[in-house]
Order: C-alpha cells, then structure tokens, then sequence
C-alpha cells in the first residue's frame, strides 16, 4: 500500500519542461536594432541624394540666368539692329537723292555741254576774280556732290556690315542659348533620376519603419505569452504542491491503517497459537486412540504453520514498506483496481508530450510526471504496466531512449501514443507531440521497433 502512494508522488518538472519553445522577447531587441540601423543609412542616403539635388537645382538655376543673360544680349541686339536697318534706310533715301542731283547735273552738261556753262559764267562775271571764283565754285559742286555721294555709299556698306555682325553675334547666342538648354535639360533629366532614387529610400525607409512596428508589436506579445506561461508554470506548480500535501496524508494515514492492521494480525496469530497450545495439553491428559492422536497432531502442525506464514507474510510486508521509502520502484507488471482519471483535466502544460497523450487517452494520470515517470506512477494507480505492445497503449520512453530516427530528452524521456501493432515486424505506429516538431500539438506520426519500451494499458 505504502509503496503505491509514494509512486503516486512523482510529478512533472514544470519549471523547464513546461516552457513552450517560443522566440523570447528579448530576440527582438537585436531585429529591432537593425531596422534602426538601417532607417539611419537609408535617412543617410535620402540626404546625400537631396544635397545632389540642390547642386543640380542651384546648377539650373546658373544655366537659367546664362540664358537670360543670352536672352538679353539677344534682345539688345535686334534692337541694335533695328537702328541700325533704320540707318541703313535713310542712308538710301539720301544716296537715291543725291544720286538724283548728281544725274540731272550730268543731263544739264550734255544738253547744254559743260563748256557754255563756263562760258556763260565767265561772260557773266563782272571781274576776272569773279570769273575765276564761279569756275572753281562750280568745279567744287560737282566735286563735293560726288564725294557726298561716296561717302554715303560708304556709309551704307559700313551699316551694312554692323547688321550682318549682328545677324552673326544673334546666331551665335541662339547657338549658345540651344546648348545652355540641352544643358539644363541633361540637370533637369539627372534631377529627376535622383528624385526617384530619393522617393525609393524613402519607400524603403517607410517599409523598415512598418518592419520595426510589428517586430515591436510582437516583442510585446511574445513578452506577454511568456507573462502568461510564468502564470500558468505558477499555477500548476501551487496545484503540483497541493497534490503533493494531499497524497503525502493519505499516505501517512494508509501507513498507520498498515501498521493497525499487522498489529491487529500479529495479536491474532498469538491468540491463536495459544488457543492451539492449550488444546494439545488437554489431549495428551487423556487416552486417545492412535486415529484421533495422529488427526489432532495434524491439525496442530497445520495451525502451527499457518500462523507462522501469516507472521512471514507480515514480515516481509513491513520489510517491503521500509524498503520504499529508499527506492523508487521499477515498472511491472500490474492488476487489480485502477484509479480513474477520466474526468481530470488536462494539466501537462500545452505543447509538451505529455499534454498531448493526456489529450488522446483521458484515462491517463493528469500527475504522472515526465515522460519516464509514466510508467512508475501508472503502476501505483493500478494500471497495467509492461513491456507488451498493443494498440490503444501509452508507450513510455526513458531518459535518451531511441525512439526511431531520434533520442528522448536526456532528463525528461518521452511518452507517445500507440496508434497500433504490427506483430510481423514487430513495430508500432504512434502519435506524439512535442515542441521539437513542427506541430508541437500533434498530432506527429512516426513507426519503429517495439522492443524494449515500457508499456501502459488503458
């Protein structure tokens, strides 16, 4: 009886086996940290591209004032030539007048010949001196008329020439203003290519802020999760110390109803005994006959050796009682009444092996412990515990037991479902669950040996 409590004490160590495989929130400090770093370099960038984008707006706006500066010689220029075509016109009407006088001076000398005209003048002239001021006053008409006329010529070809300079200095500008254009356009081209550059940083950047946003988010949820786990370990912990108080009475009150009980056989087998010992001195005061002397002999030896097992069998279940108290027991084979867990609740924690063959088999133990305690503390609640497979069975691992393709827990071993037997191979499928596979709830199936595993039967 002692030796079924005190299995019955062993429980999960929840403190390590219960904490669930999640990303802790500190993890989270160092993603952080890296959107941080790069929401720097990419500001960086964005800043580096727009100090290019003023130098390209401070280069239009150089190349900008350029041509307006062109635009202004250009205008003064037409202005100046305008003048100048102005010039240029009174010049001609002049020389088409002068050139008028000089023609009709030209007719007057071949219809009248110019000799008469000297003549007349000198005829007419009161004085030789007077002769000789009109002949040399009209030789310097003509002349000067003539050079009046050159001289104009001259003029016009001279204006002539300002316009045609112009003409080439207005080309020239409408050149230079054609090149200081596809210059501005080429600033105008790479200041929008770097626009772009800028506006794809700043898309990034904004991508790395709603990066950095939800890696916050999670921390605090992943912070929560292991707030809430904390509580959970907590809680089962009390209740672990609670059932641990509740099963230690009873075990103290099983093991004086023990002890009453070997008292209570130990005072039979002595009255017993007695009352034997008694009624053999009767019969060797009378004179029986050798029937009734050898039926009485036997039934002293019969009773001598009955309570002479009676007093071994006591003995060796107290030896058996003390010996429980050093030793844990070792799986084996069990009959008789099993305790029923049915209407328990899952206690194992969420994730873990056990939590997941509590879920599939309700009739196991809700405090059996770890993995390689099932099967210890499935004996002393009365269950079947042995090295046969069967389908329906809960299958326990021992600490760093194969178990097909890898090896339980070092400290905590495994436990799994049977999901059946193949005896011609001598294998069995099973379920499992745990935080080392993808789906820590199960349910995870694998098939392997089944030899050497300890099992427990519903």
């Amino acid at each position: 009886m002692k030796k079924s409590l005190l299995s019955a004490l062993l429980v999960c160590t929840i403190a390590v086996s219960a904490v669930p495989n999640i990303v802790l929130a500190d993890t989270y400090d160092q993603q952080i940290q890296e959107k941080d770093q790069k929401i720097s370099e990419l500001q960086g960038k964005q800043s580096d591209v727009q100090t290019q984008i003023n130098e390209l707006t401070n280069e239009i706006a150089t190349v900008s004032d350029q041509v307006k500066t062109l635009e202004a010689k250009q205008d003064q220029l037409n202005q100046d030539t305008m003048k100048l075509q102005d010039k240029i016109a009174v010049l001609k009407v002049r020389i088409a007048k002068r050139n008028e006088v000089i023609k009709s001076q030209a007719r007057d000398t071949q219809v009248k010949g110019q000799a008469s005209n000297y003549v007349s003048a000198v005829l007419e002239a009161d004085s030789l001196s007077d002769v000789v001021g009109r002949v040399q006053a009209m030789s310097t008409m003509v002349k000067a008329n003539h050079s009046l006329m050159e001289q104009q010529k001259a003029d016009e070809k001279s204006v002539e020439q300002k316009v045609k300079d112009n003409e080439a200095k207005v080309a020239e500008i409408k050149t230079n203003q054609a090149k200081l254009e596809t210059q501005k356009n080429e600033i105008a081209n790479k200041q929008a290519e770097l626009n772009v550059v800028k506006a794809n940083y700043a898309a990034e950047q904004a991508t790395a802020e709603q990066d950095k946003s939800k890696l916050k988010k999670q921390q605090e949820a992943a912070k929560a999760e292991q707030a809430r786990i904390l509580k959970q370990q907590q809680e089962a912990e009390k209740a672990r110390k609670a059932e641990e108080a509740r099963q230690a009475k009873e075990a103290g009150k099983a093991q004086k109803a023990f002890e009453a009980a070997q008292a209570k056989a130990a005072a039979e087998a002595a009255t017993e005994a007695s009352s034997t010992s008694s009624k053999t001195e009767e019969s060797s005061s009378t004179t029986p006959s050798s029937t009734e002397v050898s039926s009485s002999s036997s039934k002293a030896e019969e009773t001598s050796s009955s309570a002479a097992e009676k007093t071994e069998v006591s003995t060796v279940d107290t030896s058996s009682s003390k010996e429980d108290v050093a030793v844990t027991p070792t799986p084996a084979p069990t009959t008789g009444g099993k305790v029923d867990h049915t209407s328990e609740g899952n206690m194992y924690a969420v994730g873990q092996c056990t939590w997941y063959v509590k879920n599939v088999a309700p009739w196991a133990g809700t405090y059996w412990g770890n993995g390689c305690q099932w099967g210890a503390s499935a004996a002393a609640d009365g269950f079947q515990v042995d090295g046969t497979p069967a389908a329906g069975a809960i299958v326990s691992f021992a600490q760093g037991q194969s178990v097909g393709t890898w090896n339980a827990d070092s400290t905590y071993g495994h436990v799994a479902y049977v999901q059946s037997y193949n005896a011609s191979n001598n294998t069995i499928t099973i379920t499992q669950g745990g935080m080392g596979f993808s789906s820590p709830t199960g349910p995870n199936t694998a098939t392997l040996s089944a030899a050497g595993l300890t099992y427990i039967h519903p």
